[in-house]
């Protein structure tokens, strides 16, 4: 009797929280896309990205023709890329751009493609895919939008991303050096030095594409590579390498001419 007296006072009680919960739900399925923007936005800036990405991901489902959805889209970009998620971040980014290609906001979101991909970028020693293509988004940033303010940080990294793509040439060119495969060691050389031009990068390729002329027997090539190392980089740390393989090249000339005269 007790238990059934129990019961009958729980009933209502139990039945008043299933139909709290139903209209808990019901209402966060009934957001409009401003509610879910704005939500997302607090989230974003709350730092609470998982929630940020939900309500802009539910925004874009349910309302994608929305005023809202090109900010949205952007917000779900912004939001993977604070997680550090940069892959999805890159995705979001693209999707960006393909949808609102005359956006406002066309060259910032062209920089963060950019800023993705340098941040997924790994050591000289490793696969580059991702350095070239954060290569090929800065400048594409650089040629579509020349007077933006995100250009002139976006060719800084651009300047970064070829280092270490010329970096990854003289590792591979080294190793080709080392097994004998001069050929493919001065095309590495030679490209590695072409990317940059500049720089201790430039240097050491350029002083690795001389041992590499000297190795498979042009002197005169060699010479040519060990003199502009000497003469435009000076202060590269291992000039004294080139400074030496110059001079040995040199007297070797030098006691050979004087062979042929006698």
């Amino acid at each position: 009797m007790r238990r059934l007296l129990l019961l009958t006072l729980l009933l209502p009680l139990l039945g008043g929280c299933l139909f709290w919960g139903k209209g808990k739900e019901k209402k966060e399925n009934s957001s409009s896309p401003e509610e879910l923007y704005t939500t997302g936005e607090q989230a974003l800036f709350n730092r609470k990205f998982g929630t940020a990405k939900e309500r802009f991901k539910k925004l874009l489902e349910a309302s994608p023709e929305s005023e809202f959805s090109r900010t949205a889209r952007l917000g779900l970009a912004e939001a993977y890329f604070r997680d550090g998620d940069y892959e999805e971040a890159a995705q979001a980014y693209k999707d960006y751009l393909d949808l609102h290609p005359l956006s406002p906001n066309s060259d910032y979101v062209q920089y963060k493609l950019g800023m993705c991909y340098y941040k997924l970028m790994l050591p000289p020693d490793r696969d580059q895919k991702y350095t070239q293509e954060a290569i090929k988004a800065f400048e594409k940033l650089i040629k579509i939008y020349p007077t933006s303010p995100w250009t002139i940080r976006g060719a800084q990294l651009l300047k970064e991303c070829k280092e270490k793509l010329a970096q990854h040439d003289i590792y591979v060119g080294k190793f080709y050096y080392k097994v004998k495969e001069y050929k493919a060691a001065r095309l590495r050389f030679q490209a590695a030095y072409d990317r940059v031009k500049e720089g201790e990068s430039a240097a050491e390729a350029l002083y690795w594409l001389g041992k590499t002329y000297q190795t498979l027997g042009k002197k005169k090539k060699a010479i040519e590579c060990y003199q502009k190392v000497v003469k435009e980089y000076g202060m590269w740390g291992d000039v004294d390498k080139a400074e030496e393989a110059l001079e040995d090249l040199q007297k070797n000339r030098k006691r050979r001419k004087r062979f042929l005269l006698f």
